[in-house]
């Protein structure tokens, strides 16, 4: 371009040349016609320089603007803010926000209020608060905040701060904090030009629920928890408040690892206060909460369930070789010591003011009995043990009923299999007698009749010796009846002989009958702590079955159990 308005400028100069123009009017022609191609070489530079910088900063990140093409740029209109600020001067020039926003005072001001609940946070018993996060809307028309579209640019609805606004002073009244800066979040309001106010409210609040009425089931709990919405300056008269049709829904809530949400209902109160003339209207939201109970069953039960488990196989532990079951009253102990720790674990998550026992507190309890009854019958049963070393007798009804209607029971046997005394046991005190053949002296009627039976117990010498190995005990040894030099030496000597071999029998006999009743007194003593454990064993799953079996009850929000609820 440049260079045809170059050439044609010299064309038009050899033209003027021609026509013989003085040399001062080609000269001016030149330089108009050089300004005029600077001037336009000037403009395309700066045309396209900006073009470059935004190419550039498009390339940086999403701050940067972006235009339109040459050919398809508008020019910006104004008009919408202008009438922005206009309405909103308009509106708020001479607005109070202090007063209720009626025009007729006699008259109550509508006000509907929509619930959402988005998630149980948490649930502390002892405190007895449950930590909820919801949304609130409220909808109400603010008669002294209208416009008609067509004065401001068609502008029929508008976004305003809240605290331009008046608003209802909607509350939590079972709040357990009441502080509503930090709990509460409010930005704008929605205005729409015939004065419908939309407010969005976000909160964190805590609410007070009583846990103690239906804590007699925890872990297999269901709670009953509400939030109560009113005025808290404006009675009935002034504000009448209403929920939103159909709010009684769970589309954004948030699902507790803890806690289940099993129903959600909400029902209107017309309540009257001894401080106001005219009641009050309020709305009142429940929430019927069940809890899992997998932590505690975990962490709780199942310890406890190897604790009675341990318990159990402590009745199977045998005897001590001294009569002493010693052993048996420090496990009870031990096995006491730990459920009483565990359910101390327990009770830092129960109201330390509940009116009643919940459901595992009375099955500790009843497992600390269980296993303190057990610890207590081993004792019984260690001094019933005891009375075999005393020598004691078996009374024969007890014998019987152990022994022949317990022990030799079919059901039975094959756990009272004992080891029964028998005449093996009680033959075993008559060995001593066969070991030796003696009449007695009166009817050795001569000498020779004596020497003969002495003289058949020519291994008398052995057979003492194997009396001491059975008896343990020195057997005297008397002079053979040949170093005797008469009859009446050796009727004497046999005589000796005999008594004290006597002695020795009835010394074994007396030995082997102690070791019999001691014998029979641990047999017995073994077939009560079978039976003690038998009862142990159905006691503890009859405790199993109270807590595991039948308590997954529904629970609905009727009306009864809600008017029950807030009311009781």
């Amino acid at each position: 371009m440049f260079i045809i308005t170059v050439a044609m400028t010299c064309l038009h100069c050899k033209m003027l040349q021609r026509r013989r123009l003085s040399r001062g009017i080609m000269a001016m022609v030149l330089a108009i016609t050089m300004i005029v191609v600077m001037g336009t070489v000037a403009g395309r530079t700066q045309t396209s320089q900006p073009h470059t910088t935004i190419a550039n900063s498009q390339s940086i990140g999403p701050r940067a603007v972006v235009t339109a093409p040459e050919e398809e740029f508008i020019p910006p209109d104004d008009t919408y803010p202008r009438y922005m600020k206009l309405l909103y001067t308009a509106l708020f020039k001479d607005y109070q926000n202090e007063l209720r926003p009626v025009k007729n005072e006699s008259e109550p001001l509508k006000v509907a209020l929509q619930f959402w609940l988005k998630q149980v946070l948490k649930v502390k018993e002892k405190d007895q608060t449950v930590l909820v996060y919801c949304w609130l809307e409220l909808y109400w028309r603010d008669e002294f905040l209208s416009w008609n579209p067509s004065d401001f640019g068609g502008i029929d609805k508008i976004h305003v701060p809240a605290h331009k606004l008046w608003k209802p002073d909607i509350l939590v009244y079972n709040s357990a904090t009441m502080n509503i800066k930090e709990n509460e979040l409010e930005t704008y309001a929605i205005l729409t030009n015939n004065g419908d106010v939309t407010l969005f409210r976000s909160m964190i609040t805590d609410i007070t629920c009583d846990f103690s009425v239906r804590l007699r089931e925890f872990p297999f709990d269901k709670q009953v928890c509400f939030l109560t919405f009113s005025s808290w300056s404006f009675d009935g008269s002034k504000i009448k408040l209403a929920p939103v049709n159909g709010t009684d829904n769970l589309e954004l809530y948030i699902h507790n690892t803890e806690w289940q949400l099993i129903d959600f209902n909400h029902k209107t109160y017309i309540k009257k206060y001894d401080c106001c003339p005219n009641p009050f209207i309020d709305i009142t939201y429940f929430v019927a909460l069940k809890r899992s109970p997998s932590y505690y069953i975990f962490s709780l039960v199942i310890p406890s369930a190897f604790i009675t488990v341990v318990t159990i196989v402590g009745f199977f532990t045998p005897h001590s070789t001294t009569g002493e079951n010693t052993e048996k009253v420090s496990l009870g102990v031990t096995a006491v010591m730990s459920t009483a720790i565990i359910m101390m674990m327990v009770s830092d998550n129960v109201p330390a003011t509940a009116d009643v026992v919940p459901l595992i507190a009375k099955y500790y309890i009843g497992l600390i009995f269980i296993i303190f009854a057990a610890a207590l019958s081993t004792t019984f049963t260690l001094s019933y043990q005891m009375r075999g070393n005393l020598g004691e007798r078996m009374s024969p009804t007890v014998r019987y009923y152990l022994f022949e209607r317990i022990a030799k029971n079919p059901l039975l046997s094959w756990i009272f299999a004992v080891q029964l005394a028998s005449k093996k046991h009680i033959g075993r005190a008559k060995t001593l007698e066969n070991m030796f053949v003696f009449e007695n002296s009166s009817t050795c009627r001569d000498s020779s009749s004596c020497r003969v039976s002495l003289t058949h117990s020519s291994d008398k010498k052995a057979r003492l010796v194997q009396m001491e190995e059975l008896t343990g005990e020195v057997v005297p040894h008397f002079p053979p009846v040949s170093d005797c030099e008469n009859v009446s030496c050796a009727s004497y000597s046999f005589k000796r002989l005999y008594e004290c071999i006597n002695a020795i029998e009835q010394s074994i006999v007396t030995e082997q009958e102690q070791k019999l009743i001691k014998f029979e007194w641990e047999q017995g003593t073994r077939i009560i702590e079978r039976l003690i454990m038998i009862v142990y064993i159905v006691i503890t799953f009859l405790f199993a079955i109270y807590m595991l079996v039948g308590r997954d009850e529904d629970l609905k929000l009727n009306d009864e159990l809600m008017d029950r609820t807030k009311f009781q």
